[in-house]
């Protein structure tokens, strides 16, 4: 064994504590210059955390101030996915916080991995008592915290719920259309009703929040915060008491026990002087409060597997035989065309032959005016009518009225409807034009389809006198300052459609339906009332009942529409219920020259 002299080995050793410092050295030379900007900016993260202040959406207002939609505080429970370390231990704690399953939490964090830097929300409008739970085990939930956010209000539940609409979280597709305008997973957008047409309007801008924490994420102070600024409010046209009056007139009617067959419903309220919806109801309804705080995927499947489909805008998505309200459609040709007048008789014996092909009726009349015909809607009346007329005027004086055509009222998912007539039938339908369709087509049978929101405007350009208006729910928006910017004046479509003689009869021929005639259970004392019944034979049941309507009949100020899928009868299902809307329209304290303020 060699032995080391002593100055020998102090030499090795003091080469190695050389070696151990220049490393050291290099090390630190290392951390603090080639490093220092990223470990700064490490430590920064680790200290500092940046929140979005989601911005509260636009408040939605009845035409009277009244308010519709709002937005109430709440809390939300998100994912840091940076600062979740263990997820294997953290979330399936969660999940039994919140009730939820730890595949649906991953799922979450999993599809928002392109943005790491974002909280992923979890689950929106949470009990208090939940997020005390969640701060008391925060130790163990690293990543997790709680943020502070508006929810969107419906304060009517079901009622209106088609009109309003709902918001539910961006989808991939919209975002690409959007991200350039600030949105970003997880924001909250309209999904359909006036939410979605006027998104733009309703949508805020998000604020910023920039807070240092310590390192279980409890805050210590504010260091940058830019506030959110609210969505602008909107006014609708829409009357809540009248809105009222049509969502309890429809529920009353189709959970009667005296319509058993009836399924589903309509009403739509119309100004025919400026085209302003008062109300719009379809039934059944849905809440659209569920999809605000996050819809599960059971109450998903059971709105959209529903046969009666609640989430069908039946006023406007929708297209239904029009049965006897389209003998207006067939009376206005007939007098337009110079085929008959008011004075023109008819003899009724409960049918209608043409060829070996025989038309029926509910009874023999014997011999009836024209008058007569409307007020007790004849069908040998306005079978003979329609065969003189013939299947293109027809058509072409129904499509003039507004029918087969969109209204263009601003909502998503307005439906067309068909009006055929013997050039155009092969193409709409597929079949070809019988001689006996235009006899059929003259009381609303056949192919001809319409929505009530069509048969609507349709009656309110006879209420009006000759003016086919674009329906609208927009009142008015608030500008950046809170003032009222008005919607602009009533879009016409088509002027003049009538001639004074024809509008003349027709008001005549409506009024004694109402006073005398099918729609009689419409009447009502303080005011005078016009309309039409209709019960429309369909391939898949029990009739369907309408009745379209409008008042004072002297000087109208307001149209009703009231359409019940299978109701049988439109006097018995239908003109009840524009009876309920007419009267919250048309106290009975107040006189028949009353107008529904705007």
């Amino acid at each position: 064994m060699d032995y080391l002299p002593p100055t020998r080995r102090l030499r090795v050793v003091n080469a190695i504590i050389i070696a151990l410092i220049s490393v050291l050295v290099l090390r630190l030379w290392q951390i603090q210059v080639l490093q220092g900007r990223d470990y700064l900016r490490q430590s920064e993260e680790n200290r500092i955390r940046d929140y979005t202040i989601t911005a509260p959406r636009g408040i939605i207002y009845d035409r009277k101030g009244r308010p519709l939609v709002t937005s109430r505080p709440s809390f939300t429970v998100a994912v840091l996915p940076l600062e979740l370390t263990t997820p294997g231990m953290v979330l399936p704690r969660l999940a039994a916080l919140l009730g939820m399953t730890f595949q649906d939490i991953k799922a979450r964090i999993d599809a928002n991995r392109s943005r790491p830097f974002e909280p992923v929300r979890i689950k929106r409008d949470l009990p208090t008592h939940v997020v005390a739970r969640i701060e008391e085990n925060r130790l163990d939930l690293p990543g997790v915290i709680i943020l502070a956010e508006p929810v969107r209000h419906y304060l009517h539940g079901q009622m209106g719920a088609h009109i309003f609409g709902y918001v539910g979280e961006v989808s991939e597709a919209e975002l690409a259309d959007r991200r350039e305008r600030g949105y970003k997973l997880g924001d909250l957008i309209g999904k359909a009703g006036v939410e979605r047409t006027y998104e733009e309007v309703l949508r805020g801008v998000d604020g910023h929040l920039r807070m240092e924490v310590d390192a279980l994420g409890r805050p210590l102070r504010v260091l940058q915060r830019v506030p959110a600024v609210s969505g602008r409010s909107i006014a609708l046209t829409i009357d809540l008491d009248l809105q009222r009056a049509a969502f309890e007139g429809l529920r009353l009617v189709l959970e009667g026990e005296a319509l058993v067959t009836a399924q589903s419903g309509a009403v739509v309220a119309m100004d025919p002087r400026n085209g302003e919806i008062l109300a719009m109801e379809s039934v059944p309804s849905y809440d659209p409060n569920v999809f605000a705080i996050g819809i599960s995927a059971k109450q998903w499947e059971g709105l959209t597997k529903d046969r009666l489909k609640p989430m069908l805008n039946r006023s406007i998505a929708t297209v239904f035989e029009p049965g006897s309200v389209f003998k207006v459609v067939t009376a206005t040709a007939a007098l337009e065309e110079g085929i008959v007048n008011r004075s023109s008789t008819f003899y009724a014996p409960g049918y209608f032959r043409l060829g070996r092909w025989v038309f029926g009726d509910l009874r023999a009349w014997g011999t009836v005016n024209f008058i007569q015909g409307i007020q007790n809607s004849i069908n040998v009346v306005f079978y003979t009518l329609g065969h003189r007329v013939g299947g293109e005027a027809l058509a072409s004086y129904a499509r003039k009225m507004g029918l087969g055509e969109l209204t263009g009222v601003d909502l998503p998912g307005e439906a067309v409807g068909t009006i055929p007539s013997p050039s155009t039938k092969q193409a709409l339908v597929g079949e070809p034009w019988y001689p006996g369709d235009a006899v059929n087509m003259s009381i609303g049978q056949g192919a001809v389809t319409v929505t009530p929101i069509q048969i609507a405007r349709m009656m309110a350009s006879i209420a009006n006198g000759g003016t086919v208006l674009q329906p609208r729910l927009l009142l008015f928006a608030y500008d950046k300052d809170r003032k009222p910017q008005p919607a602009g004046v009533p879009v016409v479509q088509r002027r003049d459609i009538y001639n004074a003689k024809t509008l003349a009869v027709l008001h005549e021929g409506l009024r004694a339906a109402v006073e005398r005639g099918t729609g009689r259970a419409s009447n009502l004392k303080q005011v005078h009332v016009s309309g039409k019944t209709g019960s429309a034979e369909n391939p898949r049941g029990k009739p369907h009942a309408w009745f379209a309507g409008f008042a004072p009949s002297e000087a109208p100020r307001i149209v009703v529409v009231a359409f019940v899928e299978h109701g049988f009868r439109g006097g018995l299902a239908s003109a009840p219920i524009v009876r309920r809307v007419l009267e919250a329209a048309f106290p009975a304290r107040e006189a028949s020259a009353t107008e529904v303020k705007p």
